[in-house]
């Protein structure tokens, strides 16, 4: 095999109630990752396209080729590799875009290394991406990038990784407006600690949350789908998103939040709501003059693939 290309799906970070702790795919946007061998050592990116070109191209400072550097260290892989990045998902959206991208290239460098690698390693290596992008190697987004679904995620190294059930006849809308925010900036305005008692009932929502979804008991996900503590830090760094969010309620939405760090927001709905809801999105973002475009689809959604014919 002298090359492969992998696609990894778009994710919403976080899923309000559990920061840096869940994530989810969504289905129909994503980055792919195209990886050829070539006679001269190293590893180097050699084109990026798509929605976003202007990137790093230093190697340990790019998203997609950090984590090959650091398979190949540990690998004793010696390949001359050249990587083509393809970006369908838009920079600073919120979207998982950098997770994307390292997953993308885990999985296309695992089956051209023919190495094999636990999910739990290539998550790690993919983390590597993380870190590269935002300055921090948090798992939510590229787990969920990865495995597919709605994916819980505990500390630790190598990361250990739940793919919990999501509730029957559940539909994410995600609405991406023509804002950006930077990750790195996003993780910056954090407060350093949190006051126990808010510690305490986020920790009780994160738990009915789970509870709900293993339980199957929508009532209990709707109710539990709470964010005391990193919403209100974030949600002036984009503009609007408190009214889309509440329009989305009254078109029929159970809970959102931002996806991540914005400025996408993201709303859980009964499945013959979510046109509805998609376009109260866009109504209230068109009201303030800002463009949004919308994705609809399951949390449970696939998560990243080889792409056939290469």
């Amino acid at each position: 095999m002298d090359s492969v290309t992998a696609f990894a799906p778009a994710s919403v970070g976080n899923v309000g109630v559990g920061f840096d702790v869940l994530g989810h795919a969504i289905a129909g946007v994503g980055d792919s990752v195209r990886l050829e061998r070539r006679s001269a050592p190293g590893i180097r990116l050699v084109g990026v396209g798509g929605l976003v070109t202007d990137l790093p191209r230093a190697p340990e400072a790019n998203s997609a080729t950090r984590p090959l550097l650091r398979m190949a260290a540990d690998h004793g892989v010696t390949d001359g590799i050249d990587v083509t990045l393809h970006k369908g998902i838009p920079l600073g959206s919120g979207m998982g875009g950098s997770a994307a991208s390292a997953v993308a290239a885990v999985v296309a460098a695992d089956a051209l290394w023919e190495l094999g690698l636990d999910p739990s390693l290539l998550l790690q290596y993919a983390m590597e991406g993380e870190n590269a992008a935002s300055g921090s190697a948090h798992p939510d987004n590229a787990a969920a990038s990865l495995l597919g679904g709605l994916v819980m995620t505990e500390p630790g190294m190598p990361p250990r990784c739940t793919r919990l059930p999501v509730p029957a006849g559940i539909t994410c809308v995600l609405c991406h407006p023509a804002l950006e925010v930077r990750t790195r900036d996003a993780r910056r305005i954090l407060a350093p600690e949190v006051p126990l008692a808010a510690w305490v009932r986020q920790s009780a929502w994160l738990a009915g949350f789970v509870a709900g979804c293993l339980r199957d008991d929508l009532d209990q996900v709707v109710r539990c789908l709470q964010d005391e503590i990193i919403w209100p830090q974030r949600a002036e760094l984009v503009p609007g998103a408190a009214q889309a969010l509440t329009a989305a309620r009254a078109a029929g939405a159970l809970g959102g939040s931002l996806s991540g760090s914005g400025p996408s927001v993201f709303a859980w709905t009964r499945t013959a709501q979510s046109a509805a809801v998609a376009a109260a999105f866009e109504q209230s973002f068109r009201t303030r003059g800002v463009a949004s475009e919308t994705w609809v689809s399951s949390p449970d959604a696939p998560g990243a693939h080889l792409v056939p014919g290469d």
